[in-house]
């Protein structure tokens, strides 16, 4: 695969390597050891580093044979863009001799401005719960539903990479009195190997068909409970 090609985020990448070069005993054994990792733009492992051996014994009719060495990994789907490593150390005992390869790949991911305390970026207005394209306005009628995607981040990570987050959401009327309310919408917690830096989310609500119209406010009110953090987000759509 040409390496300007890449992958998008939450792809399974494959990958295979030859080694040649080593060196046989008096018997024809061979003994490698090798150690294979995978490291994000700013060189944290995108995956569990792998290592392995290879110890057998070679024939003189196995002349053109050559170790290889195979990983499939899956890119997290919030990994960010950028240009990212394979590294690759061989040791051949035999000879005592090292090898390494450094090979670049590129990732297309969902970029997510990062922050230093808790914060909502990119919501947006969409008309249906599938929409790829946001509302250019965020207009509804009475009955229909609102639908809103967006990001947080800048929330703290325990130990794990682990974090946990909740949202909640109340509206306030063109009148300044309160509508709707939902204080805990969502949680969001979970762990994993490589870090999460901005977890999507996504809210709705239905209109009742007696909504008064005007200009309504979401308040969306995010917790990050590892980080005892909280941050309020007000976002505004029209009932015509």
């Amino acid at each position: 695969m040409p390496a300007d090609l890449g992958y998008a985020a939450g792809e399974l990448a494959f990958f295979s390597l030859d080694i040649a070069g080593y060196q046989k005993s008096d018997k024809d054994h061979i003994q490698l050891a090798w150690e294979w990792k995978c490291l994000d733009p700013t060189g944290i492992p995108l995956v569990e580093p792998v290592s392995g051996r290879v110890e057998t014994d070679v024939s003189p009719e196995d002349k053109e044979w050559l170790p290889k060495i195979r990983q499939n990994f899956e890119i997290p789907y919030y990994a960010p863009s950028g240009s990212y490593h394979v590294l690759i150390i061989v040791h051949d005992a035999m000879s005592g001799a090292d090898a390494s390869a450094d090979l670049p790949f590129r990732v297309r991911g969902h970029n997510v401005a990062p922050s230093d305390t808790l914060v909502v970026r990119g919501f947006r207005f969409y008309r249906s719960e599938d929409d790829p394209q946001p509302l250019p306005a965020a207009a509804y009628r009475p009955g229909e539903s609102v639908w809103a995607r967006f990001d947080i981040t800048g929330y703290k990570l325990g130990a794990g990479n682990s974090f946990e987050v909740q949202y909640g959401l109340r509206v306030i009327r063109p009148d300044g009195k309160p509508g709707f309310s939902q204080p805990e919408a969502a949680t969001l917690k979970d762990h994993s190997f490589y870090p999460q830096r901005y977890l999507p989310a996504a809210l709705s609500l239905t209109l009742p068909a007696d909504i008064v119209k005007g200009e309504h406010t979401i308040v969306l009110t995010v917790r990050d409970k590892i980080g005892n953090q909280t941050s309020d987000t007000e976002q505004k759509f029209s009932v015509e």
